[in-house]
């Protein structure tokens, strides 16, 4: 079988991942639309497009995390360093 020339997410970025306030309005975002869409209640409707609403923005302003790739041959090595930003 050949391997595919893509390479794999690990895992999602943390911010991408949220904290308690990403999963509260995914949970509430996603209870709102389902209730508005089977019960035709508007109020629940507006809820959800809302939340799903500030989830998109959120996503959008998010920062992305720095990915930098490097091929080594062999022998050689990488230093990480992470330097401190002045105010």
């Amino acid at each position: 079988m050949a391997r595919s020339k893509r390479s794999r997410k690990a895992n999602k970025a943390p911010s991408a991942r949220g904290g308690l306030v990403n999963r509260v309005t995914t949970r509430v975002g996603s209870t709102a639309l389902r209730r508005g869409m089977r019960s035709g209640s508007r109020g629940w409707l507006y809820l959800g497009a809302s939340m799903e609403g500030l989830r998109l923005v959120n996503r959008l302003f998010a920062q992305k995390p720095e990915v930098v790739r490097i091929k080594l041959a062999p022998g050689e090595g990488i230093e990480i360093r992470e330097i401190p930003r002045t105010k």
